[in-house]
């Protein structure tokens, strides 16, 4: 009998309410990857170590904004809500991931915490601080699973050989974006006024982030349910 590909899937955690909470769809895609699914509620970062032993890929999802502090900056103005625990578990789940070779998949907020972990920053807000000319709505008004503008892939990028296209629609729901780009990375998709939208490791081993949010759109844009295929595989 086959063994599942096992997947750790980062989650939500509501200090005010006390809750932890995920969205079916990043469960959903995983699992009709042929993965198995498991949540990480993030309660104690001593147990990354026996998280890693277990699992062949960890997921981290969307959430809130990363601390600035965390990447050497004081909060702007139009900072949003943070989650200390989150961002300590997250980054450290993330870092000891990329040590031992783990492979990574990045969604939204995952993508930002996949590149503080190894040493880049953001855009605290995208609005007030992007220095490219005016940027577009990255924040979109219409269904979640809609693609509200477009994207283009690096054509010689893991990401490329995954989707097979070069323009791809996506959806988009952050004012937050990758701005400084760590060592061992590279930029693999970008949207039109030069905000970067995908970036992946530079070795053998899946470690993709990806600013928008696939796993909404993996029924009426079937090409998105590729990514947690080949992350799966």
């Amino acid at each position: 009998m086959r063994k599942s590909t096992i997947i750790g899937i980062t989650c939500d955690y509501n200090w005010e309410e006390n809750d932890i909470k995920i969205y079916e769809g990043y469960v959903e895609a995983i699992t009709k990857a042929g993965g198995m699914p498991i949540l990480l509620p993030g309660n104690d970062i001593q147990e990354i170590p026996s998280i890693l032993d277990m699992v062949d890929g960890i997921m981290l999802i969307g959430g809130q904004d990363v601390d600035p502090y965390l990447y050497g900056e004081a909060p702007h103005m139009k900072i949003g809500s943070v989650n200390p625990r989150r961002d300590e578990f997250e980054l450290e789940l993330c870092r000891r991931a990329l040590d031992r070779n783990v492979r990574i998949l990045g969604i939204c907020r995952g993508i930002q915490i996949l590149n503080v972990a190894a040493g880049g920053t953001l855009y605290q807000d995208i609005s007030s601080q992007w220095e490219k000319g005016e940027p577009i709505n990255h924040n979109q008004k219409g269904p979640k699973w809609f693609g509200s503008h477009m994207v283009e892939v690096v054509p010689d990028s893991r990401l490329y050989k995954i989707l097979g296209e070069k323009n791809i629609r996506v959806n988009s729901f952050h004012h937050q974006a990758v701005k400084d780009i760590p060592k061992g990375f590279r930029v693999v998709a970008s949207s039109s006024d030069g905000v970067i939208e995908a970036i992946e490791g530079t070795y053998d081993t899946f470690v993709l982030g990806v600013q928008w949010h696939p796993e909404r759109m993996t029924k009426d844009y079937t090409i998105m349910q590729r990514i947690f295929d080949h992350f799966v595989s």
